[in-house]
């Protein structure tokens, strides 16, 4: 059994590295170069918060075509060329830290692969409170968000029941996996947020520095 008795269960991209905005540039850039008209609008409301290989099933729907190899492996080297400008969320590394004193356990699920999660984590100096025993990827399971794979994984893993567990999620797809996973969320609002993503939350916050007090009152504890 745990140590602790709730398990805080982060998403990456938008909650603890701020990377949304510069993958929704890197998306807009490659939906215009297959000759789609495509906003950073558009890259919001298609792409964010779901893995790779679900947003490739959509690339490929939007342009009619299966990407071309060449031309996908140099896309994807531009979205890690633009990791280089990754910072962190303001406050996520003082939440979570405040979260654990908090006596909570703290994981990390994603869409991004394991590896990304890995330098993300490192780049933004964040990787020291989520150890890889305490990272997990969609591409570990069959479906990634909206569908709850990752964060029943994630908890499973780290040997919590999901009525045990708060997901903090920035996204519609991330609201919607960790409600169907039976797991209360707190929602991040950030000036990317869409209208509308984030009211199936049990909480909003705009501020990390709410978070540990909000959490705090969703697990009882504190």
């Amino acid at each position: 059994m745990p140590d602790t008795p709730w398990l805080v269960i982060f998403d990456c991209d938008g909650v603890l590295v701020d990377s949304e905005r510069l993958n929704v540039r890197t998306w807009t850039g490659m939906m215009r170069d297959a000759g789609v008209d495509f906003t950073e609008a558009d890259a919001v409301e298609t792409f964010v918060g779901k893995a790779y290989k679900d947003n490739r099933v959509t690339l490929t729907e939007l342009t009619g075509a299966v990407p071309d190899p060449e031309w996908e492996r140099a896309w994807r080297a531009e979205f890690a060329r633009s990791q280089e400008q990754l910072e962190p969320v303001p406050g996520a590394a003082e939440a979570a830290a405040a979260i654990r004193e908090l006596g909570l356990q703290v994981c990390v699920a994603s869409g991004s692969l394991r590896a990304a999660i890995a330098t993300k984590l490192a780049r933004t100096g964040l990787d020291g409170l989520f150890p890889e025993s305490a990272r997990f990827s969609a591409e570990q399971v069959e479906r990634g968000k909206p569908a709850p794979d990752v964060f029943l994984l994630a908890a499973e893993s780290m040997g919590y029941a999901p009525d045990r567990c708060v997901v903090v999620e920035d996204s519609r797809a991330g609201v919607e996996a960790a409600v169907a996973a039976g797991m209360p969320v707190v929602g991040y609002h950030s000036d990317m947020t869409p209208t509308g993503w984030l009211d199936d939350a049990a909480a909003v916050i705009s501020d990390m520095v709410d978070l540990p007090s909000v959490v705090s009152r969703l697990a009882g504890v504190g």
